[in-house]
């Protein structure tokens, strides 16, 4: 029976809202999934750096706890340097596991440093190691978006370890499985593929109205929304250009609400950049930022929106459009990621092949002018939505954490 699992989460800390700095959809994927397999009987430790005077543990639930590790400065750093420390990281875990008389049955890390500190903690406890890499370097510089820098050759050989070294290998999706066997030879027998959830208690249909009201808006103005990080990867700039044209193309105002911080390498750049060129198209009228909310106040601004954009160059898997479908909110995005999983293409949203502004603007028009259209997309879209949720993946999570404990070959858990 597994009954405590020791999660690494060396360089984003749940604590932090999903949005700003380096938190994002995988912050929500780790907290989410530790509620859900508490809810399970199972006990989480989220380990994470420490980068504040935070107590060194933090109880979020009986059965969640978050533990700040001190590895480097107690200061947010940039991830490119993160890799100093990850030894340092590794040891405090150990300590703090020798410490508490701890003993955990299963090591789960999350992206690829926190799998290089997983390998060595994972042999020395005699535990299995189940990897969830997030976002894959090779897959990042294919997609580059313009003016974007190159994943480095130190995340290249860090990942290709943590794939050789894990004994399972988490893909969000069909997709990330085949990235991972194809660009990282990484064995067949090694990969499972478990979509990630949603919280449906939280990420719910509600009253538009009162959302709007809540945000300041107009019962009939015609309602873009972005919610994630700002960095170049995210594409915003083509959301931004295929707004310059539906504010003339539409008969009711136009609000485009961005809901986000800057984010890592050349994120305040990139911040100011779409400013700088909002202001330039003459759209200051049409475009709010919000910068980071809290995870719990988004179900307002996906319920007040008509619909939500992505335009990422890449993504793993998507986890604001599931949101936004689970309160039935459609999506016009581009086909990346888990986003054709979610996204159920001319019913409940639009995926976009083309970067090109026009097209993207042709399919927002058609969603924010036909009434009856929106209303069966909204509809699809809580259908669609309802396929996903956390207690899900907790329960595909729960049965692999056991197979790994019992049978002695990885292979016969994911076959």
């Amino acid at each position: 029976m597994v009954n405590r699992v020791a999660v690494l989460s060396y360089h984003s800390s749940p604590l932090v809202e999903p949005g700003s700095g380096d938190a994002g959809g995988m912050t929500v994927y780790v907290r989410q999934l530790a509620e859900a397999l508490e809810r399970r009987g199972v006990h989480t430790d989220i380990f994470t750096r420490a980068v504040s005077d935070r107590p060194r543990v933090l109880t979020i639930s009986d059965g969640v706890r978050v533990v700040s590790i001190d590895a480097g400065p107690r200061v947010s750093v940039e991830k490119e340097i993160l890799g100093s420390y990850v030894d340092e990281f590794a040891a405090g875990v150990r300590a703090f596991a020798t410490m508490q008389r701890g003993v955990y049955d299963v090591v789960h890390s999350h992206y690829w440093q926190s799998g290089l500190a997983g390998i060595g903690i994972a042999s020395a406890w005699g535990v299995p190691l189940v990897h969830s890499q997030h976002t894959l370097a090779h897959v990042k510089n294919s997609y580059l978006a313009p003016g974007d820098v190159p994943e480095s050759q130190a995340r290249l050989n860090g990942e290709a370890t943590v794939i050789e070294g894990a004994d399972v290998l988490i893909a969000s999706t069909d997709e990330e499985w085949r990235q991972l066997s194809c660009m990282y030879g990484a064995s067949h027998d090694r990969l499972k593929t478990i979509h990630p959830g949603v919280d449906h208690r939280i990420f719910k249909a509600g009253d538009r109205s009162v959302a709007r009201e809540q945000l300041g808006l107009d019962a009939d103005d015609a309602v873009m929304l972005y919610v994630g990080r700002i960095q170049p990867l995210k594409g915003l700039e083509l959301a931004v250009r295929a707004a310059e044209q539906l504010v003339s193309a539409l008969e009711r105002r136009l609000v485009f609400l961005v809901v986000g911080g800057a984010s890592g390498q050349g994120g305040e750049r990139e911040l100011n950049r779409i400013n700088g060129l909002v202001e330039s198209m003459g759209l200051g009228p049409n475009v709010r930022f919000f910068g980071a909310q809290p995870h719990v106040a988004l179900p307002t601004f996906y319920r007040a929106a008509d619909v939500l954009v992505v335009c990422s160059h890449n993504e793993s898997f998507g986890l604001a459009a599931l949101e936004a479908h689970a309160c039935g909110t459609p999506v016009v995005g581009t086909p990346v990621g888990g986003l054709s999983y979610i996204v159920r293409d001319g019913e409940s949203g639009w995926l976009v092949d083309s970067r090109d502004p026009a097209g993207f603007a042709g399919r927002l028009k058609t969603v924010l002018s036909d009434w009856d259209l929106w209303r069966g997309f909204s509809q699809n879209a809580l259908v669609s939505a309802a396929n996903f949720s956390w207690d899900g993946a907790a329960a595909a999570y729960h049965e692999l954490y056991e197979c790994l404990l019992r049978e002695p070959f990885p292979h016969a858990c994911t076959c």
